[in-house]
This record gives C-alpha cells, sequence and structure tokens, in this order.
C-alpha cells in the first residue's frame, strides 16, 4: 500500500502542488510555516475524507478561494487507483475513486491506510478510554469496511438504547418496553460484543 503521487490546487498554503513519492522512505523538509504539514493533512484527506486537525472543509481550502482540489494515485495491494476529491465552501466534498463518485466516505476507508500521531495525540495517553477506542476505531475501520459498517449500525444501537433509558427514567410507564431482564447492564452486555 503505497501513495505515488498527489496534486493539489488551492489546498491550505498551495496554490498548486505536484509531488511524486518513492517506495521507500519520504523525508520532508523544511523552514517553519512551508506547507509540511499541510502536505500530510492533504494526504490523510485523500485517504479519510477528514482532516487531521479537526478542519472543516472550507477551512482547508485556500484563502480567498472558493474550492480546493485534491488527486492522489495510490498502489493498494498492486492495484492502482486514483481519488480525487473537491472540497467546496459552500457544499458538500465530491469524492471520486478510479472516476466513479462515491456516496459515503466508508467507500474510501482502506484504499490507503494512514496514521497520524501528533503532539495532540498524547491525550491518547493522558485521557479516558473513550479517546483510545475512537482512535482504534478508525484505525480498524481502514483496515476492515465490515468493522466500519458494524460500529455504525452499534453507534445507531446504542444511542437508540440510551434513548430509551433516559425516557424511562422519565416516565416509568415506558419500563414495559424493555423486559425484567433487560436492565441497562443487560442490554449492554447483549450489544458490546458486536464491537
Amino acid at each position: 500500500m503505497q501513495i505515488q503521487h498527489i496534486e493539489l490546487s488551492d489546498f491550505r498554503n498551495y496554490k498548486n502542488l505536484s509531488i511524486d513519492f518513492s517506495s521507500g522512505v519520504n523525508l520532508l523538509y523544511g523552514d517553519n510555516a512551508q506547507g509540511k504539514t499541510n502536505l500530510l493533512e492533504a494526504i490523510y484527506v485523500s485517504a479519510t475524507t477528514r482532516s487531521l486537525r479537526g478542519s472543516k472543509d472550507r477551512e482547508l481550502i485556500r484563502l480567498g478561494c472558493s474550492e480546493s482540489h485534491l488527486s492522489s494515485r495510490v498502489v493498494n495491494r498492486d492495484c492502482p487507483h486514483r481519488v480525487d476529491m473537491h472540497l467546496r465552501k459552500n457544499k458538500s466534498k465530491g469524492v471520486a475513486v478510479d472516476g466513479v463518485p462515491i456516496k459515503r466516505s466508508a467507500e474510501l476507508l482502506g484504499l490507503l491506510h494512514v496514521i497520524s500521531f501528533c503532539p495532540d495525540d498524547l491525550s491518547l495517553v493522558k485521557a479516558g478510554p473513550s479517546e483510545r477506542r475512537r482512535f482504534l476505531d478508525m484505525e480498524l475501520s481502514q483496515i476492515d469496511g465490515a468493522y466500519c459498517s458494524f460500529l455504525a449500525r452499534y453507534n445507531r444501537v446504542l444511542a437508540q438504547r440510551n434513548n430509551l433509558l433516559k425516557q424511562i427514567s422519565g416516565n416509568l410507564s415506558l419500563k414495559d418496553t424493555v423486559s425484567d431482564h433487560q436492565t441497562q447492564e443487560g442490554i449492554c452486555r447483549r450489544i458490546t460484543p458486536c464491537r
């Protein structure tokens, strides 16, 4: 799995950039504020459709421009692919793989595996377990598309369960919607193995 080439137009501080990567280790160096992190962010966006800094799409577009374009060539299991992405200030992003538009970002996950570790990611060690689960969920979703699908279903069911339990605490007549053996712990135990 490798990224071979990336082209950027009006992305962060780049008006235009076209760069090829070697099959070995690639080293990015330069002065501060030259765009090294912006290039890494472009690769991350190309692989996940999200900014590694948590920025909104409109913040990724170069100042004074209304849209940005990212195009990358990647090789996955000896099969070349092209990923094109249009970021627009006032519309949702457009993503295509090999010229075919995709509807959900989950369809892109796994084409190029990326892991970002920045100083802000020390929260993985310092913060609670939810931050570590979020990190692992993102990485596992890139490896296995089915995991991503199961995770989305799990989160929907968990939200429904939590909503029902809140409603029950406010309106005891709803208690009959959950059988006696389906206490909060029982529901949680049955749902958790899917994860």
